[in-house]
């Protein structure tokens, strides 16, 4: 495995399951392994990064979404739990 493709690899696992196995996750790691390969002209490399952009486009916004809590959500929960005694 090449650095392109660990390194989507890598990113589409912290998208979850449902998501590495779709059918635009596995056309993406196609192309991350042509571009591994390294066998391919500057403009079809030009071409397949573009590609490569777009399928990740694309699987971000199919990717669940993950809560963001900053310090006021994090004091908030806390000091819900201390309410009802289980803090």
């Amino acid at each position: 495995m090449g650095p392109v493709e660990a390194a989507l690899h890598a990113e589409l696992e912290g998208w979850g399951a449902e998501i590495v196995s779709s059918a635009l996750a596995v056309s993406a790691l196609d192309v991350a392994r042509r571009l591994d390969q390294g066998k391919v002209s500057p403009a079809s490399a030009s071409l397949l990064h573009g590609q490569l952009r777009q399928y990740l486009s694309d699987l971000r916004e199919l990717a669940p979404q993950k809560e963001e809590t900053d310090t006021v959500d994090e004091i908030r929960a806390q000091r819900e739990k201390r309410r009802r005694g289980t803090a």
